[in-house]
């Protein structure tokens, strides 16, 4: 039977970290702390980096085995590798897994601008019809042609097809496939659309201008490579799957923290906030109802109870004194913390303690609707 020291770490920390909130701390309070990597790709619902540091720092040391299973755009597993810990990130979101492949998988140079090329000479080769434009219609707040000059959705069209067929071999295409992700839409002069928002592709304004996919790619990549040579990390390991399956896919009792930030119960729909990137990710129209099913935000709506699974497979892949760091989201029809801990000790965890932080009007970055959130929850157990 495999034990952790997790669990000390976090009796001796916790209450300090609950009193001073060290993230909240100048520099770290700063919106832009934190290695650039972290902005490979906008994501609305992101866990900010200072945030994910100190519940490393705070709460694991050097060597211990760290696993975030919601790992989103990659923030815990990255400022875990950052910090020396052996890293593992899960999500069943293409779009996410990407994101965390590319900030803890080992990149190199010379494959990146191959992967590129390759990319160049599809989209010259493979140009959409009139009818294969036509024959998109996925549309929440506008249609998706109405965000590009025709010529460049033609490109988003081939390159999203050369995606399809490659797949996220690798953190070079994790960090191709991302840094793409990222410049689909915005409001700045990198993005391929027309004015709209980084997060949330909000409805398109000004004109139709005709930009070049690989030019802006070239430009997202060339800044993105450079700070992947500069990071000095220890490699991690993204696992693409279902949480409910990660102890098929893990050793058993390898764990020693488990440190996340499920859905949140009131937050807003994840598959709308990103509904363009889960497009050019390979969903159709019908997706948007179907696979939305399978992600733990819609299964938990319509029966808690489903975390009763969740910390089943949490108290297989943990060691024994090991740790469960949730950061959860608090609303006035839901208090997460309160619902899922009966569940949690149902599978051999303990409470170590748990505390509110209030974030109602905390900085929106230009969203007005992110929810019914009013405040942040941790939440800290041990498997005894």
């Amino acid at each position: 039977m495999k034990k952790s020291n997790a669990s000390k770490l976090v009796k001796n920390n916790w209450e300090k970290f609950r009193d001073n909130l060290p993230y909240k701390v100048h520099p770290y309070s700063k919106r832009n702390w934190g290695n650039n990597l972290h902005s490979l790709c906008s994501y609305q619902g992101k866990l900010k980096p200072a945030l994910g540091h100190f519940l490393i720092s705070e709460f694991t040391s050097k060597n211990m085995t760290i696993l975030d299973t919601f790992s989103g755009v990659g923030t815990i597993p990255f400022e875990g590798a950052l910090q020396g810990r052996k890293v593992i990130g899960n999500d069943l979101s293409k779009v996410a897994y990407a994101n965390s492949l590319a900030k803890v998988g080992e990149t190199n140079r010379e494959e990146v601008y191959k992967i590129i090329d390759n990319l160049k000479k599809y989209i010259k080769e493979n140009i959409p019809t009139k009818k294969d434009i036509d024959s998109v219609d996925v549309s929440f707040n506008k249609k998706i042609q109405d965000y590009y000059h025709e010529n460049t959705f033609k490109q988003i069209l081939s390159a999203r097809k050369f995606f399809i067929e490659h797949d996220i071999k690798d953190a070079n295409y994790a960090l191709v496939f991302s840094s793409l992700l990222h410049i689909l839409h915005g409001n700045r002069p990198y993005a391929l659309s027309r004015t709209s928002h980084p997060i949330t592709p909000f409805a398109p304004k000004g004109e139709f201008i005709d930009k070049d996919l690989i030019e802006k790619l070239m430009e997202k990549v060339e800044r993105s490579l450079t700070l992947e040579e500069e990071k000095s990390i220890q490699i991690g390991k993204v696992i693409y799957g279902d949480v409910f399956e990660l102890d098929k896919a893990l050793e058993l009792e390898s764990v020693d923290s488990i440190i996340t930030s499920p859905p949140f119960f009131d937050s807003t729909k994840f598959y709308l906030a990103n509904w363009i990137r889960l497009w050019f990710a390979g969903w159709n129209k019908k997706d948007f109802d179907i696979e939305k099913e399978k992600y733990l935000e819609t299964k938990q709506k319509k029966d808690i109870s489903i975390y009763n699974e969740y910390f089943r497979v949490c108290n297989n892949v943990l060691k024994i004194g090991g740790t469960i760091i949730m950061h959860l989201g608090v609303s006035k029809k839901a208090n997460m913390g309160e619902m899922i801990l009966p569940f949690a000790e149902a599978n051999n965890f303990k409470l170590i303690g748990m505390f509110i932080e209030d974030v109602d009007g905390n900085e929106k970055f230009g969203i007005k609707d992110q929810g019914s959130v009013k405040g942040h929850q941790f939440m800290f157990l041990e498997k005894i």
